[in-house]
């Protein structure tokens, strides 16, 4: 699964896979999310206790705080893209900074050491059964 950063979620709509609690600022409770219920848009992210906490305010003066928790929740559009074109991009400065070839030996060096050991096995079986 693709990782998914903070910059990617914040400005998104959250909407909640399973009950999610909903927090004051103070991280206590003052109610709870259901399945399929709007959690609203992130605002901002805060981290306590090893812990990341989505911000939001609806407009209203209503802040609130739910707990990341990567089951929780589904993204609107455009976080998982976001998050998928971020990997492609690591991907190819990846290959840009390594170059073509020691990059693909890299990836793919495995599989080709495993194919070229069956072929070779394979050769040797077939001539020993000859």
């Amino acid at each position: 699964m693709p990782e998914i950063t903070a910059d990617k979620v914040i400005g998104k709509t959250l909407f909640a896979r399973k009950k999610i609690d909903k927090l004051n600022y103070s991280l206590q409770k003052i109610g709870e999310f259901n399945t399929g219920d709007s959690v609203g848009k992130v605002w901002s992210y805060i981290q306590r206790g090893g812990a990341v906490y989505w911000l939001f305010d609806n407009g209203f003066g209503n802040r609130y705080a739910v707990k990341h928790d990567s089951t929780a929740f589904k993204f609107s559009e455009g976080v998982r893209e976001a998050a998928e074109q971020q990997k492609q991009e690591k991907e190819a400065e990846k290959k840009k900074e390594k170059g073509a070839i020691p990059y693909y030996i890299e990836k793919y060096g495995i599989w080709i050491l495993a194919g070229i050991a069956a072929i070779t096995l394979g050769k040797a079986y077939i001539q020993k059964k000859a």
